[in-house]
């Protein structure tokens, strides 16, 4: 049976870990990464190493940083420009891996999701240990742990 292609964002590459590792089976993910939320540069910099190393052929957007005034904001910029790869490249379903963290609101991140893509696909990687298997995965490869979200508000 031919697999979906999909495209993935990832925030960054330890949670990245786990939602290819579980999406692989049933699709060919393609990691998108657009960081324009992360400040300053050189944290940027870091994690866009982390995610090269973790996925040579990663698609990585353009840096254009910019400071969104909420999480809900965030999420939105971030869901809707791989709406937008996602739609120009003929991708045939979409996720995030946002939902890795326990920090982050699966639910409002999924229904953001869905309300700017009928083709995203609604998860939540932390439920049955994926954040854990997040770290485990993420020490295995010797991946950079951030310890911040990334914006300017939270440093």
């Amino acid at each position: 049976m031919k697999k979906s292609n999909f495209l993935l964002y990832v925030c960054c590459a330890p949670c990245a870990t786990v939602a290819i590792e579980r999406l692989s089976s049933e699709y060919n993910v393609t990691v998108f990464f657009w960081g324009n939320n992360i400040h300053p540069w050189e944290e940027y910099n870091r994690r866009l190493e982390a995610v090269l190393k973790l996925s040579p052929d990663a698609v990585i957007a353009p840096y254009k940083p910019i400071q969104p005034t909420s999480c809900e904001q965030c999420f939105e910029l971030r869901l809707r420009a791989t709406a937008e790869y996602a739609k120009a490249h003929g991708f045939e379903r979409l996720a995030t891996s946002l939902t890795t963290s326990p920090h982050k609101d699966a639910e409002l991140i999924n229904k953001i999701g869905t309300q700017i893509s009928a083709k995203y696909l609604p998860t939540d990687f932390k439920k049955n240990d994926g954040f854990m298997r997040s770290v485990a995965l993420s020490k295995r490869l010797g991946l950079y742990r951030q310890k911040y979200c990334g914006c300017q508000t939270s440093i």
